[in-house]
């Protein structure tokens, strides 16, 4: 069983910096911490911290729900949570009734106070972001970008990527298209031990993309649990939660699930509810390491990507056709600049092998620290946590790393 444990709640210093009427307030909500409750009129701020700090360091005895309420407002609590709380439609109402000079954990508990829903709203989709690895499914059509341009373009093909643009879906299509998925994905989780009707898809804009929730029982489980040399079997079914997201500019999938057979749903379903055929997301294939092979270093050049100060490429590995499998990994800071150190090697990259991964370091202009980008072929892209995903995506656009799509940038 996954561990349950806070960052930060657990720690007296952080539950100081939640005014006191809030937390009992919240406390009232669940019988774990009643004893808490009832203790605060008359407990002095050290007893009170103390006891509060003493339940939440075992936070598996807490109830299920109010663990992930206090995961929620921990996290909700952090500088980007409280951007996305500020982005919800509910604030410019809530923020009317925040408490003068709140700190960041105190506006986090009266959101929740007053608007739980809000509140979760706001933490998934912080959740979502924090995703780093997506399979990716296209639709089959050379062009297929709406909001993408391509000097290449002839007239007639420009006319075919604005008639398919037209015909995206919209969001009411996707409200109806959302229940009907519901129902076929319930079908196929109760028929491979994942539970009955327990499918739940919650749906996100953002960016110009739609995030899709899909949570879902997973396989039934028995777990031996002890408390007081007193042992007993727990009987539950486990809850996921997968991902997919739809990108109506590249008319494309990015799926996050844990086994093959799970992605290979998402993207059969959704091609058929959002988009009327079951291989509609069929090219598997979007990327292509060969841009390294074919441009050398200039397939890293930042000149003209927006976002991007420099990109090396820091790890690459070759797969040789041979009756032995092989492969090769090559890994440096920067393995263009390791061109020639070597004798009778004049390039990084060898001419001969099928370039199967290549991990990136890219700097943005708007964060200090690099982050890491990984291709593995042929379409599962990995970002790092603070990666600008359009940054990103333009660059592999331009550079010709998108098949299909050399020459093209993304607009705003």
């Amino acid at each position: 069983m996954q561990q349950l444990r806070f960052r930060r709640f657990h720690k007296p210093q952080f539950l100081k910096r939640i005014r006191r009427e809030l937390l009992v307030r919240f406390l009232t909500h669940f019988d774990s911490a009643r004893s808490i409750t009832l203790l605060a009129p008359k407990a002095s701020e050290a007893d009170f911290f103390t006891a509060l700090s003493g339940v939440l360091l075992r936070p598996e005895q807490l109830p299920l729900e109010t663990f992930e309420a206090l995961f929620a407002i921990e996290e909700t609590s952090e500088p980007e949570g409280l951007l996305r709380l500020e982005r919800t439609p509910e604030w410019p109402r809530l923020k009317q009734g925040l408490l003068p000079d709140s700190t960041a954990e105190d506006i986090a508990m009266q959101i929740w106070l007053a608007a739980p829903q809000a509140l979760a709203r706001a933490h998934n989709g912080l959740r979502l972001r924090r995703l780093t690895v997506f399979e990716h499914a296209a639709h089959e059509a050379e062009t297929r970008v709406a909001n993408v341009q391509c000097s290449v373009l002839s007239p007639e093909k420009q006319n075919l990527v604005n008639k398919e643009a037209a015909e995206k879906p919209d969001d009411a299509e996707f409200k109806v298209a959302t229940a009907q998925l519901s129902m076929a994905l319930d079908e196929w989780f109760a028929r491979n031990q994942r539970g009955a009707e327990s499918t739940r898809i919650e749906i996100y804009p953002m960016e110009g993309d739609y995030w899709f929730m899909i949570r879902h029982g997973d396989m039934f489980n028995r777990v031996a649990a002890v408390e007081r040399q007193e042992t007993e079997i727990l009987h539950f079914r486990p809850e996921r939660d997968d991902v997919v997201v739809y990108s109506p500019g590249f008319d494309e999938l990015r799926v996050n699930a844990r086994t093959k057979s799970e992605r290979d749903l998402y993207i059969e379903q959704f091609g058929l509810h959002l988009r009327g055929s079951r291989d509609y997301f069929s090219q598997r294939q979007p990327y292509t390491l060969e841009p390294l092979r074919r441009l050398g270093r200039d397939a890293l050049d930042s000149e003209g990507l927006e976002g991007i100060r420099q990109i090396k490429l820091c790890e690459l590995e070759i797969a040789r056709n041979n009756r032995l499998r092989e492969m090769i990994t090559h890994k440096a800071d920067d393995l263009f600049e390791c061109e020639g150190l070597r004798a009778g090697e004049r390039s990084a990259i060898p001419q001969d092998g099928w370039l199967a991964r290549a991990m990136f370091e890219i700097q943005f202009k708007a964060l200090l620290k690099a982050q890491t980008v990984e291709i593995r072929m042929p379409n599962v892209l990995k970002l790092g946590r603070g990666c600008d995903f359009n940054a990103v995506q333009n660059w592999l656009c331009r550079r010709g790393f998108r098949t299909g799509k050399a020459g093209v940038s993304l607009s705003k």
